[in-house]
């Protein structure tokens, strides 16, 4: 079985919503405030044993109706999966909403103020006269609310059994977690449970000498021994016979040493590659954390042995805040990789769930744990499942997507916008010229993501553009911004062989030159395509130079002719055979030799080229550069200073 979903209602930035979980790993992303730690926090209140519970008028949700004691409830939804056991069925009977396959349970904890106190609370409430003093009336109230977990259909009001709610077991590790102290000795309550279980008969040492309980004891014997013969008892109790004590019995020593103790006295050090041993507190902060959470693992182990009897857990829940916690990159990775791994296996927890904000695990995780929380203006947050947009009939498009979300492209998943871009020259520049118009990306939380340009297809249906529209409600609403290279295109019109021509690229001024030999696209097909996905959606734009347009270096090149940050004495000025047969005006065909005149320099060159340009631009600031049209339209769509659609082009 597993946490299908969990419903929160006016807990802390939750007024009503109900977020879907996935059967093993789920990973919580979204920007800060988005109400990640807050269903981390949820999921405790329900399956957090042993914990104190209390909670503070900061945790009801600011918006709700004070006129009636407010109540928290957090409903968590049980279902069962394909590698259900017999003992799950069994804790979760009385708790059963649905019984015909996938059975469904529920448990719902509530925290609210008992029937009797409505009335006093109600003859208060009428006495406030702003939310101010509401609120302080909900404070002074909180001494007498109490907490429930109720099993099953919560009109019923049944109170789930505390045996079975035992049997679950739910482990947390927080953001701020210290864990060089849980890990020191064997006096933590962790590493010594893991000492005593594995200490025998769960060992698979090969070593004949491990020994057992009676050699134990006979060591111990004559250590004991030692030790009080080696103390000069005499001297020690001398005082007992001057004063007298020694008539009711001479004092003398004795004692036991005891499998506790001693594992006690255990610690955890660290051997490095040079064989040299450190303790554990003068460890890397990163690597402890490993450790530690790897001891957690263990501690699933031992907890759902069958060596506990009926003390042992069914149903281990592990809930891990920000994991990427001083572990660099590589790290983080592997990490994620083998957690996916052993929880598909079912190896450690039945569910894990993650809250991070690293793109390295994002990308280690694939789309299908991934549950995005987007929040703005203050409304309530609402999950997305950016590996469930895409239907049957889009899996290819799916797999590309996860193949390629690196790190760099998974930073898609937790900005704000998102502009797209083709080349090289467009992620070094684009930063550079978003300045010049006050657009820094940056400052606009706006991730600019390198894309291949026929894959802009793909990557566009995360975010609603060319999916079904039953699939749209699962996709990430934040602003898209694509800049696509108009690519105008010829094809002769004559047939070779008696085979079609294929279509070639062409300059911008030989449209309709020559209509008896060839045929023309003034734009390329990618852009009909992604206007045609993009339809309606109002969230996805796509940005290209509508006429006159060819490359970014080459529409660069014509808002800014014989500019002297980009024309240096390297770019030679040549005439192009076809601009001759145009019947352009003249401005406009100078603009053409410039353009063409650049970017015939910057091919092969394009990155090297870009990062001197964006050198010179950042120390020449005082020199114009001109951002062409569709390009300043994106740049303004996705760092929200226009508040028109999407779809814009020049």
């Amino acid at each position: 079985m597993y946490i299908s979903k969990v419903r929160i209602q006016n807990f802390r930035c939750f007024k009503d919503c109900t977020i879907e979980f996935n059967d093993g790993l789920n990973v919580l992303i979204g920007s800060n405030n988005a109400g990640k730690t807050t269903v981390i926090k949820a999921l405790e209140l329900v399956f957090k044993r042993g914990t104190t519970k209390s909670n503070s008028v900061d945790d009801f949700y600011k918006g709700v109706d004070l006129s009636t004691p407010p109540e928290v409830n957090i409903t968590a939804t049980l279902r069962s999966s394909k590698t259900d056991t017999v003992d799950d069925k069994a804790i979760v009977a009385s708790w059963l909403t649905k019984l015909e396959s996938p059975w469904e349970a529920e448990l719902t904890y509530r925290f609210f103020l008992p029937e009797q106190y409505h009335a006093s609370y109600l003859e208060e409430y009428d006495k406030t006269s702003n939310q101010k003093e509401r609120w302080r009336l909900v404070e002074r109230t909180l001494k007498r609310y109490v907490s429930r977990i109720y099993g099953g259909n919560i009109v019923n009001n049944i109170r789930a059994e505390a045996d079975y709610l035992d049997k679950i077991h739910c482990e947390t590790l927080d953001a701020l977690r210290d864990v060089e102290s849980k890990l020191s000795t064997g006096k933590n309550s962790l590493l010594r449970q893991l000492l005593e279980y594995f200490k025998d008969n769960h060992t698979e040492s090969t070593d004949t000498n491990t020994g057992n309980d009676d050699d134990f004891a006979e060591h111990s014997e004559i250590l004991v021994r030692n030790l009080i013969g080696r103390v000069n008892q005499k001297e020690i109790l001398d005082f007992a016979e001057k004063t007298g004590a020694s008539v009711g019995g001479v004092p003398t020593l004795d004692g036991s040493l005891e499998e506790s103790d001693v594992l006690s006295t255990l610690r955890l050090i660290v051997k490095d590659q040079t064989g040299i041993e450190i303790p554990i507190v003068n460890n890397g902060m990163g690597y402890n954390n490993l450790i530690y959470i790897s001891m957690i693992l263990s501690k699933f182990t031992v907890i759902t042995s069958n060596d506990y009897g009926d003390n042992a857990k069914t149903f281990p829940i592990l809930l891990i805040e920000e994991p990427e916690a001083h572990l660099h990159p590589a790290l983080q990775y592997n990490f994620l990789k083998f957690l996916k791994e052993e929880v598909t296996r079912q190896n450690v927890s039945r569910q894990i769930f993650i809250t991070t904000h690293s793109t390295q695990i994002t990308s280690a995780v694939g789309l299908d744990p991934i549950i995005c929380l987007e929040r703005s203006d203050g409304s309530q947050p609402t999950p997305k499942y950016p590996g469930r947009v895409f239907s049957d009939e889009d899996q290819q498009s799916k797999k590309y997507v996860e193949r390629f979300l690196d790190a760099t492209k998974s930073a898609m998943l937790f900005a704000t916008s998102v502009l797209l871009v083709e080349g090289m020259a467009e992620l070094i520049l684009l930063p550079v010229l978003a300045e010049r118009i006050d657009c820094d990306l940056d400052k606009h939380h706006v991730s600019l993501v390198r894309v291949d340009a026929l894959t802009f297809k793909h990557f566009i249906k995360l975010f609603g553009a060319g999916v079904k529209p039953e699939y749209q409600q699962y996709a990430l609403e934040k602003r898209v911004g694509c800049i696509v290279d108009t690519d105008p295109m010829k094809k002769r019109t004559d047939r070779e062989d008696g085979k079609m021509r294929r279509w070639e690229q062409c300059w911008p001024f030989e449209i309709r030159n020559d209509n008896t030999s060839y045929e023309y696209k003034g734009r390329s097909s990618a852009i009909e395509n992604l206007l045609l996905q993009t339809g309606e959606r109002s969230n996805v734009g796509i940005y290209f130079k509508g006429e006159r347009g060819k490359t970014f270096e080459y529409d660069l090149a014509w808002e800014n002719p014989s500019n002297e940050l980009l024309f240096t004495k390297e770019v030679e000025i040549t005439e192009v055979d076809e601009l001759n047969d145009c019947d352009w005006e003249q401005e406009d065909k100078e603009k053409a030799k410039y353009a063409s005149s650049f970017l015939l320099y910057a091919e092969g060159r394009k990155g090297e080229l870009a990062f001197d340009l964006a050198s010179r631009m950042k120390e020449r600031t005082a020199i114009e550069v001109k951002v062409p049209v569709h390009i300043c339209k994106a740049l303004e769509w996705v760092c929200h200073k226009d508040s028109s659609t999407g779809d814009n082009h020049e």
